[in-house]
């Protein structure tokens, strides 16, 4: 039988300067163009199905929702070595927060050139994604 769906094909994030952010992306991320318009990038991952939309917009949108107890990001990418990509990161002269560490996992923010805060996650093992991700990992 056929599935409903079979993964998320794209995230959306609003950007004020498409072009200039487009750039950022694909030098921070290693990401690959595959579309351009006047007010859309589509931009993919090396070996990697969901896509990353930049869409254009008049003024910065929100990227994230409240939960009362902190900001919480509709998306994040998943990082096998949270310290090499923050390295490396920081080395393309990325924004970036500090590493943090919460749940089992551990995580830092990376902001593109509207603000945009990109979460960057890695499992630690004790979460119940860990044993996904990791299977997804050899996979690839």
């Amino acid at each position: 039988m056929e599935k409903i769906v079979a993964f998320v094909s794209a995230i959306f994030i609003p950007v004020t300067d498409i072009t200039r952010s487009a750039e950022w992306y694909v030098r921070m991320f290693d990401l690959e163009t595959i579309e351009k318009t006047d007010y859309r990038v589509g931009l993919a991952f090396p070996n990697g199905q969901t896509l990353v939309i930049l869409w254009k917009v008049e003024k910065p949108q929100p990227v994230q929702f409240d939960t009362g107890k902190h900001p919480i990001p509709y998306f994040n990418f998943t990082s096998y070595d949270i310290d090499h990509s923050y390295r490396q990161l920081k080395a393309k002269g990325a924004e970036l927060s500090e590493i943090h560490e919460e749940d089992g996992h551990r995580f830092f923010q990376a902001f593109d050139l509207d603000g945009n805060p990109v979460d960057i996650v890695e499992e630690t093992g004790q979460t119940p994604y860990f044993a996904h991700k990791n299977k997804i990992r050899k996979q690839q």
